[in-house]
């Protein structure tokens, strides 16, 4: 998947018809030099969780969860081009897969799954998660400006995970699982983020 979004960011960025995320179980055009695969859905990956592992986890959900919520909204609001669209719904499908299997890791490491509500994770607030108040921006704006709106909150919500990640691979040792989703998380937010960014400097919102 991240070879697909790194085909995508070229062609974002050259104008071209972009994000052609329907195309079912297809590598369109996949960059070579791409790094990174997704993370395998092994339940149990190498290497038994420390806190940090687990903290990681949930805090990775619970940032997801937001990110799906912002998509829907836009989605929900109806109009958007079609380019921005497509970003929406990757995010609210891929973002959603992510979660799920982080709690089936979880729960095959006997710790409750994230989604649980009384596992949720109390400081998300400090983990560059977007305010209460931006994410009513995004709920209050109209069909023409939402698509702007949600691209640029997008990219802020990105950023602050993408240095969650970089984080955690910081630490000296860690669970196999997580570091590949760290990397994961890395690698294609970023491409998101420069396909968003290329869309709002080309006036496409």
């Amino acid at each position: 998947m991240i070879r697909r979004l790194a085909a995508l960011l070229t062609l974002a960025v050259t104008g071209v018809a972009v994000f052609q995320l329907r195309d079912a179980g297809a590598d369109t055009g996949a960059d070579a030099g791409a790094s990174a695969a997704r993370p395998a859905a092994a339940p149990a990956a190498a290497g038994t969780p420390n806190s940090a592992d687990e903290h990681f986890a949930r805090m990775m959900v619970t940032h997801h969860e937001q990110a799906v919520r912002m998509s829907r909204a836009l989605l929900a609001k109806g109009g958007a081009p079609e380019r921005i669209r497509l970003i929406a719904e990757f995010i609210e499908h891929d973002q959603q897969r992510e979660m799920d299997q982080i709690d089936g890791w979880l729960t095959a490491w006997g710790r409750p799954p994230a989604s649980a509500p009384a596992a949720s994770a109390p400081d998300a607030a400090e983990h560059s998660m977007l305010t209460a108040a931006q994410l009513a921006d995004l709920d209050r704006a109209d069909a023409a400006a939402a698509p702007g709106v949600f691209l640029r909150l997008m990219i802020e919500h990105h950023r602050g995970a993408i240095a969650m990640s970089r984080s955690v691979l910081e630490l000296p040792d860690g669970n196999a699982y997580i570091r590949d989703l760290a990397k994961h998380v890395v690698n294609e937010q970023t491409a998101e983020n420069d396909a968003m960014t290329a869309l709002l400097e080309a006036g496409s919102a």
